[in-house]
């Protein structure tokens, strides 16, 4: 299959452009900031679990209350609650103390019209967490609350005049030819046009190993992310006994989910805030 083929040459470019993180900043304390509850799992569930395997405190934030994911189906607030408590125990089975688990509630989908609301919730826990690693979503992410999770937090960091040493981890930047086939989803997230603005500025998925350079083996932790996200409820199954409760497996036929659950994860190593450059 000449997709598989493609995907797997790159994964190979991956591993041998990547360069594995060491042992001293797998023992510094971090600040997992998560766009909606899932992400954190998706993105970076690995390198939680493996932090906290050793002690080392994370803090994890949920920058929106993932209220839209099945609006249509359920009413928002009581989605949210619901997204709220899947959140609480996937951080739990990735080993995060509930008191170092926080929820911004800002509306999903509504986090760059929300972004100064943000900022002065976030500012005192990037505050407080002087000397820590920043986890954060990649700023080429397409959804929006993505990107807008990125920006606020250098926001944060920049009026402060502070700089934190950074990891920025992909979810959605994998939905894209060839590590899936976007076309074949029962739910296709973007537009016909947006596939193919993604395609050509990805350059059919070569961008990738161009911009991520740093790499985690997760292995030893897998089937613990499997079991966080598991945790996630309503996007890892049908709820209500609704047929059109639609699921993280259904995107891109199952390929995309299983792009996040491969035993490297993969991130950008760089520095966010006053100044920002690669390291």
């Amino acid at each position: 299959m000449i997709r598989q083929g493609l995907a797997d040459h790159l994964d190979r470019r991956l591993t041998e452009r990547t360069v594995p993180l060491t042992d001293e900043e797998l023992a510094r304390p971090a600040v997992v900031l998560a766009p909606h509850p899932d992400d954190e799992t998706l993105g970076c569930g690995g390198l939680i679990a493996l932090k906290r395997d050793r002690g080392v405190p994370v803090t994890v934030v949920f920058m929106t209350d993932g209220a839209h994911s099945h609006v249509h189906l359920v009413d928002a607030q009581e989605l949210a609650a619901r997204r709220r408590r899947e959140a609480d125990a996937a951080c739990a089975v990735l080993g995060v103390e509930h008191s170092a688990v926080n929820h911004l509630m800002i509306r999903d989908g509504a986090l760059s019209d929300s972004a100064q609301q943000a900022m002065e919730l976030l500012a005192p826990l990037l505050d407080n967490s002087q000397g820590h690693q920043l986890i954060v979503p990649h700023p080429d992410e397409s959804p929006l609350d993505h990107r807008a999770t990125f920006q606020i937090a250098e926001q944060v960091l920049r009026r402060s005049g502070d700089t934190m040493d950074a990891l920025l981890y992909p979810v959605w930047l994998w939905d894209q030819f060839p590590f899936t086939n976007p076309w074949s989803a029962p739910r296709n997230r973007h537009s016909s046009r947006s596939i193919l603005r993604i395609a050509v500025r990805d350059r059919l998925g070569s961008r990738i190993p161009g911009i991520l350079n740093r790499r985690i083996d997760v292995s030893s932790v897998l089937e613990r992310k499997r079991a966080a996200l598991h945790e996630h409820a309503t996007q890892m199954r049908q709820q209500d006994d609704s047929s059109d409760w639609l699921t993280l497996a259904d995107i891109a036929r199952g390929d995309w989910l299983e792009r996040s659950l491969q035993p490297n994860e993969f991130y950008a190593g760089c520095a966010v805030g006053a100044q920002r450059s690669p390291s």
